[in-house]
């Protein structure tokens, strides 16, 4: 819908312009024209990259073609925050930036930090981004295994061998320069479970559905 009152306008703007310049300078008509279509273009927030359509300095660390466009975890580099964008696609070759997240950074003392963004029912519409701490013995995460019967404060088991047992129940993903990126079906209870394991595949960190992110001791 975006699009087309995009495109409607900017017709609309040509059209004015060739009537009032085509009596006059053919020349002029042409060089005006593409002006304005090149200027509405950019000021409509419409780019030929999709990374160059997220607001601000940033450099993209992982992204995803996925059915709406592209998905991108980036990172800023003025501040190394990191953020998560859904960039979407048209006639090919056009982005536009439709939302994301900004300014995530690890508390003080946290394992990671986590964001989200996204919808409920939607094929690819749930994207996560996972950023570790500095020398941090995280070296995979695993989204997925929410369970009603485990409230936060009781300790549980999980490791790697509850990932392969159950492949089906959780998505996994190996720790890239402290990055992790999932693109997901939709934001559930399952899709808000996130967990560290190290190298040897024991649990170190989580945040459980409705809980805080924390080291696990246990």
């Amino acid at each position: 819908m975006r699009t087309f009152i995009i495109l409607l306008m900017l017709l609309a703007v040509v059209i004015k312009i060739i009537a009032f310049v085509k009596k006059k300078k053919p020349r002029l008509l042409v060089i005006s024209v593409l002006v304005i279509v090149i200027g509405i273009f950019f000021l409509s927030g419409f780019r030929f990259t999709a990374i160059d359509t997220i607001p601000g300095n940033v450099e993209q660390i992982s992204s995803y073609d996925t059915v709406y466009g592209k998905a991108i975890l980036f990172e800023d580099v003025n501040d190394k925050t990191f953020g998560l964008a859904r960039v979407k696609q048209r006639l090919g070759i056009i982005y536009y930036y439709d939302g994301g997240t900004f300014g995530n950074d690890i508390e003080e003392n946290k394992p990671f930090e986590v964001t989200g963004y996204g919808t409920v029912y939607e094929k690819e519409g749930f994207i996560v981004g996972v950023k570790t701490a500095e020398n941090s013995s995280i070296k995979y995460i695993v989204i997925g295994g929410h369970s009603e019967n485990t409230p936060p404060s009781i300790p549980y088991d999980f490791s790697m061998n509850t990932v392969k047992e159950q492949p089906d129940n959780y998505h996994i993903k190996k720790i890239i320069n402290n990055f992790a990126f999932f693109v997901l079906d939709g934001y559930s209870e399952d899709t808000w479970t996130i967990r560290g394991l190290n190298e040897d595949g024991n649990l170190v960190a989580d945040k459980l559905f409705g809980g805080d992110i924390r080291f696990i001791s246990w």
